[in-house]
């Protein structure tokens, strides 16, 4: 038996033309309803197999040439497709003279069983009705009616897959920036510990010899109040470095379980002399707060540096907000939210109604050293210092602020969870 297998796809072509072969068929193949036509005219073909979206013609329109031929319309033919497939597709194939319609894929047990019961009932006179069974202008209608129907699915698909790469491509190049960031930290991190290590070194060589100076001469020498400034900076250089090694990690901490709510508490009075009488402290702690496991002191430099840089944000009179509150991240948050991992988290905000900052200047504020403030105003370190202790601590930072209206930071510290281990 001799099969014309039409398809504008080669793999479709192999796989047909393989199976049928296999089965005791001659084969030969067409990519388009308009090669097809011509192969049939030529006579020799026994059964058209066709798909039915291709170029140049489609699997209908090859369909009513071979039913509208006088000569041709005894050749049965198969719709075989994974396009046009609703029960209308079906219909109007049936309804131009297609002898059966099968939607791919399908078991090649169920195509074979097909084509053997076509060309059985074509043998015994049995195929469909020769010819259309619907006038021409009707088949036209309806061919009208299928072809835009598609064409508006296939329109809406390729909307749908627009806006999925668009999407994509977005949270590509979002991630790219993060992992840059993340990696420009890193690499400052390494440098800023590296740095503050051996400067820590020489700082205390510093204090030691400048205190054994101090103990040689009397306190009336004029020297003696220049020593005391040399060790009073040597002091404020130390601090300073710690802050460094804090933001590369290198810093030796004591972590415990703690209640969040009570470290704060008892930082409360140094909080209202930071921030000033002029400015607002509010304090709302989260009642049944969950435990965490951190270095207290770890604690004191966190709030501190945020209260100090939502202090300069407010500059005059103003008002900042202390927050606790117990937090439990999900996927579809941390899908939304890059770098961030499911689960309970304490969580401590710090709001002010400052003058904000802008999106460029949001994106550099854990950067060590980088500081919008004069010169004699700050370091740059303390924002810096405060992402090191959290990321030290498995947690994360989510900062909203708007210029003119304010700044919101969200940092998220993990629940202390005590395991059986632990208890034994």
């Amino acid at each position: 038996m001799n099969i014309l297998i039409v398809d504008d796809q080669e793999p479709n072509l192999y796989l047909l033309e393989s199976l049928l072969k296999g089965n005791g068929h001659q084969v030969i193949s067409a990519p388009h309803g308009k090669k097809a036509f011509e192969i049939v005219q030529a006579g020799d073909i026994d059964l058209v197999i066709t798909d039915i979206l291709m170029p140049v013609m489609d699997g209908f329109q090859l369909c009513r040439r071979i039913k509208n031929d006088p000569v041709l319309t005894v050749i049965p033919l198969i719709f075989y497709t994974a396009t046009y497939t609703g029960p209308q597709d079906e219909a109007f194939a049936l309804k131009i003279g297609a002898d059966r319609f099968i939607v791919k894929p399908c078991e090649p047990d169920v195509l074979i069983t097909a084509v053997n019961e076509v060309m059985a009932a074509a043998q015994k006179g049995q195929s469909a009705v020769s010819g259309p069974v619907i006038e021409e202008e009707e088949a036209y209608k309806l061919y009208s009616e299928r072809l835009v129907t598609k064409l508006e699915q296939k329109m809406r698909e390729a909307e749908r897959e627009i806006e999925t790469r668009k999407k994509v491509e977005t949270e590509l190049r979002q991630s790219q920036a993060q992992l840059i960031h993340a990696r420009k930290m890193e690499s400052v991190g390494r440098l800023a510990g590296g740095v503050a290590h051996d400067y820590n070194n020489m700082i205390n060589v510093i204090m030691g010899f400048a205190e054994l100076a101090l103990e040689k001469i009397s306190p009336k020498d004029p020297l003696y109040s220049d020593i005391q400034e040399i060790i009073r900076a040597a002091r404020r250089t130390s601090d300073m470095t710690r802050k460094l090694l804090t933001f590369a990690r290198r810093q030796e901490v004591s972590p415990r379980v703690l209640d969040l709510n009570e470290t704060i508490d008892g930082m409360l009075k140094m909080l209202d002399q930071v921030t000033g009488k002029d400015i607002q402290l509010s304090w709302h702690p989260k009642p049944g707060l969950w435990d965490l496991f951190m270095d207290p002191s770890q604690i004191d430099q966190v709030l501190l540096n945020l209260c100090v840089n939502a202090k300069d944000a407010v500059d005059t009179a103003g008002r900042v907000v202390v927050e606790t509150d117990n937090t439990r991240l999900d996927d579809h948050f941390c899908s939304r939210h890059p770098g961030f991992i499911p689960g309970d988290f304490v969580t401590l905000t710090v709001t002010d109604d400052g003058c904000g900052m802008d999106d460029q200047t949001r994106e550099r504020i854990f950067e060590p050293f980088y500081t919008t403030k004069a010169p004699e105003k700050g370091t740059g370190l303390g924002l810096a210092t405060v992402y090191g202790i959290v990321k030290q601590n498995h947690g994360f930072i989510q900062v909203t602020s708007t210029p003119q209206q304010g700044t919101r930071f969200i940092l998220y510290l993990p629940r202390y969870v005590k395991t059986a281990a632990m208890s034994d």
